[in-house]
């Protein structure tokens, strides 16, 4: 029987890529870091999908003016740009040919683009749950705004752990910059290290191209989380 609690804690993005969801599924809890403060030009507002000439990059408007400090959970989006019906086209022209176009695309008009969202968190969030169901991965997930641990930076993430009674937190290779080893193994806190193998999928429009949103695996694979056994 496991007794060693996994902690997967990441600023949630709009449109997550495969690495998210890897770490969220390898996760026994998984914590959606959103009251940290926006980083602008980040993933936090922005992903890439497929097309026939290569990438394209989805951008959420937001409204940066004056509230350059807001945490991700509060960013307030544009809402005077009709970005819903931009991304949603986008997503339909290059996607139509897909196998799982159908199914995916009905979610996500009932979920997503028929909705109006006032706030950047809420939205990323959303369509992490989204996929997240989609691809049954049961992992456990809580919003950090909502737990309301003490703590910056890195004594926020142990303290994270401890309120889950994580006793392993999920980390990349060569973050010691801005993870220390020794301070979380001060804490009690072991780290659980995550790579990817970027293995292929199927995928439209010829050679494949790595690092794009979880859309872009759905829309081909569908629902098969195997992929995030092997990768």
């Amino acid at each position: 029987m496991k007794t060693t609690i996994v902690a997967g804690i990441l600023q949630p993005s709009y449109l997550s890529w495969i690495p998210f969801f890897k770490r969220m599924y390898m996760s026994d809890v998984f914590i959606y870091l959103d009251d940290v403060q926006y980083s602008k030009n980040s993933f936090h507002n922005r992903n890439r999908i497929k097309t026939f000439k290569g990438s394209l990059t989805l951008t959420v408007p937001v409204l940066y003016k004056g509230n350059s400090s807001k945490t991700i959970a509060d960013m307030p989006i544009n809402n005077s740009i009709n970005w819903q019906r931009k991304h949603f086209k986008a997503i339909e022209q290059n996607y139509k040919k897909a196998k799982y176009f159908g199914q995916i695309t009905t979610i996500l008009i009932e979920k997503i683009y028929s909705k109006t969202w006032e706030r950047l968190g809420d939205l990323n969030i959303n369509i992490i749950e989204l996929f997240k169901n989609y691809l049954e991965i049961n992992t456990k997930c809580y919003r950090s705004s909502e737990i309301l641990v003490k703590g910056q930076g890195n004594e926020k993430l142990v303290n994270l752990c401890h309120r889950f009674n994580a006793k392993e937190f999920i980390v990349k290779p060569g973050t010691q910059h801005y993870h220390p080893e020794k301070f979380f193994k001060k804490n009690d806190i072991n780290f659980k290290y995550f790579t990817i193998d970027p293995i292929p999928y199927s995928q439209l429009y010829g050679e494949f191209i790595h690092g794009l949103s979880i859309l872009d695996y759905v829309m081909n694979c569908g629902s098969d989380n195997s992929y995030f056994q092997r990768i």
